[in-house]
């Protein structure tokens, strides 16, 4: 998690950021050694709770929550199972901002539910063939940052992880679907087609010179 929250981080303007479960118990922080643990959880817990009192005042989700102060800013994401909290300046980029926090945000949601094991049970069935060379992962991270920016190798990282394999050894028979599930981070309708069209052209090039 520690990870999601330096790339928040590096945003200009950000002073720090940390995530809270539901409870609200630290579960990661990135924040100056000026901030106590207690004090963090207290906020997050808030946060946690006044999203889920609204949402259910409103019947629907509430994403975001924005106070804007003085000298300062604090901006909660819903994670669903707790939330994201990032300190920054008041008049941040928020565009700059949220290219990269919603991104995080959605991984990390996926963390605090469980749905990403730390140490995925790995197929017992032989990949299809040897690994897919180190080419076309190149290609895949580039085109996927040309849509996205600089999150695009994190994100493919955790997706190969989360399909329980490694850079070094990713088998065939999961290239197809590592495409698609990356894919997800590209919201535009028509970016994302033409980057899985590019990156699943590459993919059948290479196996095709592997059976040749």
């Amino acid at each position: 998690m520690e990870n999601f929250l330096k790339d928040i981080n590096a945003v200009i303007g950000v002073t720090g950021s940390f995530v809270c479960n539901g409870e609200g118990q630290v579960s990661a922080s990135a924040l100056p050694d000026l901030f106590d643990e207690t004090i963090l959880s207290t906020v997050g817990r808030t946060m946690a709770h006044t999203m889920a009192g609204m949402a259910n005042a409103r019947r629907r989700k509430i994403s975001d929550i924005d106070l804007v102060y003085n000298q300062g800013r604090l901006i909660a994401k819903n994670l669903g199972e707790g939330c994201l909290c990032i300190l920054c300046v008041r008049n941040i980029n928020m565009p700059l901002l949220n290219l990269t926090a919603n991104v995080a945000a959605k991984k990390l949601a996926a963390r605090l539910k469980g749905r990403e094991s730390p140490s995925p049970r790995r197929e017992a069935k032989a990949p299809a063939g040897p690994p897919v060379n180190a080419a076309f992962l190149g290609q895949l991270e580039q085109e996927l940052a040309r849509e996205i920016g600089p999150m695009a190798a994190l994100v493919i990282d955790e997706e190969i992880e989360a399909l329980g394999e490694s850079r070094e050894s990713f088998p065939w028979d999961k290239a197809t679907h590592l495409v698609e599930k990356v894919s997800t981070e590209i919201a535009d309708e028509g970016k994302r087609l033409r980057f899985t069209e590019a990156t699943l052209q590459a993919l059948r090039e290479q196996r095709k010179g592997y059976q040749t």
